[in-house]
């Protein structure tokens, strides 16, 4: 992993020859030649090795990363497992946080330690059949609405299909009330958020879903077949281009007439990850706006003075994060990491789990 093989460079190796080591990797060609160039997809090493300036970085001064590609260098040729795990598995560790964390992580230590490559990345744009089934139900709901019936039908449907009654009755209480008397902005409005989210479950991927489960009975665009896999090639791209959609594009037309603040809406439903912590709770957000028919939420592209505290009336506190014990966790592993790559002793539960994960140490594993 990155971070341990800082430790592990300085402490095997005399000063001079270190220097004279690290001194050989500070040129482009043998950083780009290095497969530690690999694996720093959305950090301000992503831009390479002419893009750095972009960041304010020089690549040639940064002591522990010229220290990693020399730790390359002294072992000599990189095996293909190691190779495939640092383009895939560590490339694409979650930026921006996945409502599944740790998993990812853990699986690229379980990598370096079996030393075979994950055969799927459990990272950006991937969930699993419970978390798209929780969806599917919300949706119900609002498609429910947006037919024009009364809560009680989709209530007794997600009974039917297993669901506590009880918490769905209340659920759909109090969307329906949430929602409040429909208007014409306010149907466009789920109709579009459904359209979005139907999107979501059928373009992410899990290890038993190819973007062949969820929704195949619906078109919601054109797939592309090109682009970015974030670490799963067999997956490549399994986006739909949403907006190929004439009926999409009619309903944001219209939007854009009747609502006043369709732009906020629009980034809002937009930019609505299935795979992110918060899903549940931004959705649960933006349809308390829906039926204010207005923002009431604060973003940091459209701040507001006095945003509503909206209640938890989808009941879904279930799917939160509990962020203090998300960043605990990461120090542990952090420290883990480096702990074992000293020859440490495992410091608490996380650093026995890495340290059980990764096994015994070799200087590929560092």
């Amino acid at each position: 992993m990155r971070t341990s093989h800082r430790r592990r460079a300085t402490g095997e190796r005399g000063p001079s020859a270190r220097k004279a080591g690290v001194a050989m990797t500070r040129t482009k060609e043998a950083y780009e030649k290095s497969v530690s160039s690999r694996c720093w997809w959305y950090t301000p090493y992503d831009d390479g090795w002419d893009g750095r300036h972009k960041q304010g970085l020089d690549l040639r001064t940064d002591e522990e990363l010229q220290r990693i590609v020399a730790m390359e260098r002294e072992v000599g040729e990189v095996p293909g497992w190691a190779q495939e795990t640092v383009g895939g598995a560590i490339n694409f560790l979650p930026p921006c946080g996945h409502y599944l964390f740790s998993l990812a992580y853990l699986d690229a230590v379980s990598a370096i330690g079996a030393e075979t490559p994950p055969a799927f990345v459990h990272g950006c744009f991937t969930t699993d059949r419970q978390r798209k089934e929780r969806m599917t139900d919300y949706l119900l709901c609002l498609d429910a609405w947006l037919a024009g019936t009364g809560p009680e039908a989709p209530a007794r449907e997600l009974a039917a299909r297993g669901r506590d009654e009880a918490v769905w009755q209340a659920v759909c209480s109090d969307l329906w009330n949430v929602l409040g008397e429909r208007t014409e902005t306010k149907e466009l409005l789920v109709e579009r958020t459904l359209h979005r989210q139907r999107w979501w479950l059928k373009s992410t991927v899990w290890d038993d879903d190819g973007g062949n489960v969820f929704c195949t009975d619906q078109y919601l665009g054109d797939l592309r077949g090109s682009g970015p896999h974030y670490g799963n090639p067999a997956f490549h791209d399994p986006y739909a281009d949403e907006h190929k959609s004439q009926r999409l594009q009619w309903v944001e037309a219209r939007l854009a007439e009747i609502c006043r603040d369709w732009r906020w809406f629009k980034d809002v439903i937009d930019w609505s990850w299935l795979c992110a912590p918060t899903a549940f709770r931004s959705l649960e957000k933006l349809v308390w706006s829906v039926g204010k028919e207005r923002p009431a939420i604060s973003l940091p592209s459209y701040p507001l003075e006095n945003p509503d505290k909206v209640p938890d009336f989808l009941r879904c506190q279930d799917t939160y994060p509990d962020r203090e014990q998300s960043a605990r966790w990461s120090q542990s592993f952090v420290a883990a990491l480096r702990g074992w790559s000293e020859g440490q002793a495992a410091a608490d539960k996380v650093g026995a789990g890495v340290a059980r994960r990764l096994g015994e140490t070799s200087a590929i594993k560092r």
